[in-house]
């Protein structure tokens, strides 16, 4: 009697010891540091960044992500959705366009409003930089003004109304620095560059690239339970020293 409990015990022992380390393995996984997913053309959809679909356990849902039509949208409201292009780790960037936009199609025009986006994500002027699209009752001569026309040409609806002209700046700008007659009427977001200033066909090919946004956290949050140094994660301690 006394040997079978003895190894009855042993049994209870082990299968504990079994249940409390499959227990541990969960809960290593379960921080959703490990979960990648892709969709289109990105393919390296990881911590922080989820899929909608994904389990509950992956990423942060700060930062979900949408996959419709096998496209990559983040919604960032109240600004809108946009066609994610790239998420560099490394650099805490995630690049975006606006769904406003056609390719091979200047007339077309971004639809969201960059100025609304907000957290968790910032834009950083050294790194996008915003283009006005500006209406002016009388014609501009600077070369700080680029003509849409002939991608876009707005024309008086009736013989009533006056003749508008529009252009698009580069950069960012004061309320000041808009000559007399002029209005800016939209703001859209594309990658820091001194090339832009040459043609409106320029320009929106600029915007259908994209424009970077940051994403923010912390070194707790990137490397989970490890320290961080030079965009690198390293372990708390080393086997064997």
């Amino acid at each position: 009697m006394g040997n079978r409990f003895l190894a009855l015990s042993r049994w209870v022992l082990i299968v504990a010891l079994l249940v409390g380390l499959s227990g541990e393995t969960c809960n290593t996984k379960d921080d959703g540091t490990d979960c990648t997913s892709s969709c289109g053309n990105i393919h390296n959809i990881s911590y922080p960044f989820r899929l909608k679909d994904d389990p509950k356990h992956c990423g942060n849902v700060m930062y979900t992500l949408s996959c419709e039509n096998n496209i990559t949208l983040v919604d960032i409201p109240p600004s809108g959705k946009y066609y994610v292009q790239a998420i560099n780790y490394h650099n805490q960037t995630i690049r975006l366009v606006d769904p406003g936009l056609q390719k091979n199609n200047c007339s077309s025009m971004p639809q969201n409003c960059p100025s609304l986006l907000g957290y968790p994500y910032s834009v950083f002027y050294m790194v996008s930089t915003p283009v006005f699209y500006i209406k002016c009752s009388n014609p501009v001569n600077s070369s700080l003004y680029v003509d849409t026309a002939p991608c876009l040409n707005i024309n008086a609806s009736s013989l009533v109304q006056q003749k508008t002209y529009s252009y698009v700046t580069v950069g960012v700008m004061k309320v000041g620095d808009l000559n007399e007659g002029c209005s800016a009427e939209w703001v859209a977001l594309a990658l820091y560059s001194k090339g832009y200033n040459t043609s409106y066909e320029s320009i929106h090919s600029a915007l259908m690239y994209g424009f970077d946004l940051h994403f923010w956290l912390d070194d707790e949050e990137i490397c989970k339970h490890k320290w961080r140094k030079y965009h690198t994660c390293y372990p708390h301690t080393i086997p064997g020293t």
